[in-house]
């Protein structure tokens, strides 16, 4: 039995050192990538490298130039091609998103539960008026707290409709949350 033990330990130790190899090789992919896509103006390119390399050292300036590059207006009021509205369709987010507004998806049911390990029967063909009353400005407000950087590392936690939602609404609400 001692040696079962010290063989497993032994391969445990063999899977770590290898995984903990492979993250500078990850770095240098990211950084050599981000490198070449950053200064593009390409906001599916930008979404695409944050899909790819979610955590990275380059994931915040992907989210604020991503941001900017969805919320740019050309007037004042009047929102940008692109820009994310509450009742307009989101574009840039992934395929999970597109065709659908904030509005909408407030009616849809969770993709994933919205506490871990909570049974189906909760969440599951439920809608988030099920447990919320998001309007609009409700929505908003939570919205506003994905544009401070001391709130960043939400983006991260999981979401039930998932991350792009949560950028959605930080882009919605860096854009005015009109």
């Amino acid at each position: 039995m001692p040696t079962r033990f010290r063989l497993t330990t032994l391969w445990g130790c063999a899977l770590v050192c290898a995984l903990i190899m492979s993250f500078p090789a990850m770095a240098d992919e990211a950084a050599d990538r981000w490198n070449v896509i950053k200064d593009s103006g390409d906001a599916a390119l930008i979404a695409q490298f944050r899909e790819d390399f979610p955590g990275s050292p380059f994931d915040l300036d992907a989210l604020v130039i991503l941001a900017a590059l969805i919320t740019q207006t050309d007037t004042g009021d009047a929102p940008a091609s692109g820009a994310v509205t509450f009742i307009e369709p989101l574009s840039g987010f992934g395929e999970t998103l597109e065709r659908y507004s904030l509005s909408t998806l407030l009616k849809t049911s969770p993709v994933f539960p919205p506490i871990e390990g909570l049974p189906e029967e909760y969440w599951k063909n439920k809608t988030c008026s099920t447990c919320h009353e998001w309007t609009q400005a409700t929505l908003c407000t939570q919205a506003t707290h994905y544009t401070k950087d001391e709130n960043v590392h939400r983006l991260n936690i999981q979401h039930p409709l998932g991350r792009p939602f949560k950028e959605a609404l930080r882009a919605w609400a860096e854009g005015g949350c009109l």
